[in-house]
This record gives structure tokens, sequence and C-alpha cells, in this order.
């Protein structure tokens, strides 16, 4: 039991800790309410009217560091092109497939050979261990759809 109570007390020593230090740093930057006089026998001299807090007046924001999202993505023309093409036989292997920004695949036997992803089937259930083949003449933009399945990886 008492190997969980130091613990304990280190987190929550620690949490006070954060507690005090975000106090004072949320401290007015105007100072103490009161002052202590530079010399012996100065007098300090304080408005009758008591002083009203206010929150500061918000400030223009700064720009973001990261770059803001643009309305329409900027879709490569290979990627777009291989994703037209693997839809051609998408629908017949009974598939929905899902548009990636990068396809890669692979050249064998001077076939383009890749791995698409599938969104869904076209009757709305999803499989995890479903991928979908896609073979081109090539892996350039001028290529031509050649064949597709779906095929179970487990």
């Amino acid at each position: 039991m008492q190997t969980h109570i130091r613990p304990l007390v280190a987190a929550a020593a620690a949490a006070a800790l954060v507690a005090i230090l975000t106090g004072c740093a949320a401290a007015s930057p105007a100072g103490p309410a009161t002052s202590t006089p530079d010399r012996v026998g100065a007098s300090t001299s304080t408005s009758s009217t008591p002083t009203e807090t206010t929150a500061p007046s918000p400030t223009a924001t700064a720009p973001s560091p990261f770059p803001t999202a643009t309305a329409t993505p900027t879709v490569s023309a290979l990627a777009q092109h291989i994703y037209d093409e693997c839809n051609k036989g998408a629908d017949d292997a009974g598939v929905v497939l899902e548009f990636t920004a990068d396809p890669s695949g692979y050249t064998r036997d001077g076939k383009y050979l890749l791995v698409y992803p599938i969104k869904q089937f076209t009757d709305g259930h999803t499989d995890p261990w479903a991928i979908y083949n896609c073979t081109l003449t090539d892996g350039t933009v001028g290529s031509t759809f050649v064949g597709g399945g779906v095929t179970d990886t487990h």
C-alpha cells in the first residue's frame, strides 16, 4: 500500500506547483495593488475611485504557422488516371474503390500491378481482409486497364 501512496503524493505536489505557477502567470501585468515607497517618508498616491478590472481587448491574431486547407486539394494527374482506370473493373468485382493520392505498384512482365484500396463492397459491407488487385498496361498517365479482381488476404 505504501508504494501506491508515494506516486500519488508526488503527483498531487506537482499539480499544486503547476496551479501556483499558473496563478502567478495570470497575475495582472500592472503589478500588486499596493506599492512600497522608494524611500522612507515618501508617500504614494492612489486614486480614490475604484478601478474596474477588465479583460484585455483582443489583438490581431498572428498568421498560423501551418498552411490552411485549400477548397480543392491538388491531385496528381497520374493518381487520378490510375484511380479512373482501376475503377473500370471495380464495378464488375463488386467494390467501390477509395481514392488514394499515392498509388504505388510495380512492373512485372511488362504490366503495372498494384493493390488499390477498397472503400466498401457495392452492397455496402466492408472487409478489412479484402484487397483489389489492379493491372494496367504501364505506370504512366497513358496506361489502360488490363484487369482486376478482389482477393482475400487471410
